[in-house]
């Protein structure tokens, strides 16, 4: 039977933490964790593009997997850069969330791009998605964080991320409406993690 009514308090939850529970919407931004450089003097962007994650990233991953899991992240779609790393990434992050996978789709248009190319993408999410994870590269990945937070008007950024955002650095979000029109206060920034 389902429940009606108001959910019930739970104790030492911050409000935060109770509006990221109660939300209808739900948006996590992520950089890829950290890669190995391309070979020495291959400066093509095949190059870049074939990367794979380092033992550090491929253990960052596991973490930011594991962070979404404790925050009980369940993801109804997942937009990943084509890039060798950025799809390592997603890969580590292992299966955090249960048994309900998201439909995996790899954009193009989110290696490398900015963070109006990432909101342009979004914006074309059909509404039935309410919970996202957009893994992608900067600047256009931390540009769009520090845009968005912003905007949310729910306090700084940890100073970390103030400062850039490092591989591995995610964002989460969440809101009552669709993202694919919500670029203003109703967002709030839930919680921010890096190594």
């Amino acid at each position: 039977m389902p429940m009606t009514g108001p959910r019930p308090e739970i104790p030492g939850m911050s409000d935060l933490d109770e509006g990221w529970r109660r939300a209808s919407h739900r948006l996590v931004l992520m950089r890829h964790a950290q890669a190995q450089p391309a070979a020495f003097g291959d400066f093509a962007m095949d190059a870049d593009l074939r990367r794979p994650l380092s033992a550090q990233g491929r253990r960052s991953a596991r973490q930011r997997g594991r962070d979404l899991h404790g925050i009980g992240f369940v993801p109804d779609l997942a937009l990943i850069s084509p890039s060798l790393r950025t799809r390592e990434t997603w890969a580590e992050m292992g299966s955090f969330f249960g048994d309900r996978a998201p439909d995996v789709q790899y954009v193009n248009a989110l290696y490398e791009t900015s963070a109006e190319h990432i909101r342009d993408v979004l914006w074309e999410v059909d509404e039935k998605y309410c919970n996202i994870i957009v893994l992608s590269h900067n600047p256009g990945i931390g540009n769009l964080v520090v845009e968005l937070a912003g905007r949310a008007g729910s306090g700084s950024l940890p100073p970390a991320l103030s400062l850039g955002f490092p591989p591995a650095a995610m964002a989460c979000f969440f809101s009552a409406i669709p993202w694919n029109n919500n670029w203003n206060s109703e967002m709030k920034l839930y919680r921010a993690m890096c190594d």
